[in-house]
């Protein structure tokens, strides 16, 4: 069961992120720069860098946060492929929804105060 649930997520995941892309214009390709980035994940320069500095695995390979994005450098720029992208998106899309994305535990978000 659990199978089919991670299937589906990432079915969602890659629908949104081929429609995110169709309506920016950009091709389906490996890799993306930091300003596509920005511009598929509706995030600011500021938001990206905390987001790659937030990557990282543990001693058994697990992500730390799923908050997080992995990049790669090519001829001294950031870049982040489209598979990171994709599985950014099914990592986040119940976070989202449940309001915990880019908020600490225990501290209010914007609005709640």
């Amino acid at each position: 069961m659990e199978n089919k649930h991670v299937a589906a997520s990432v079915i969602r995941a890659e629908r949104v992120l081929k429609a995110t892309l169709a309506a920016l214009n950009l091709p389906v390709r490996g890799s993306y720069s930091n300003k596509e980035v920005c511009d598929i994940l509706g995030i600011g320069t500021a938001t990206f860098w905390r987001l790659i500095r937030a990557y990282g695995r543990d001693g058994n390979g697990r992500l730390l946060r799923p908050e997080s994005l992995d990049s790669f450098v090519l001829s001294s720029h950031r870049r982040v492929n489209y598979v990171e992208l994709l599985d950014f998106i099914r990592r986040n899309n119940g976070l989202e929804r449940e309001g915990l994305q880019n908020t600490k535990a225990g501290q209010p978000q914007k609005g709640d105060q």
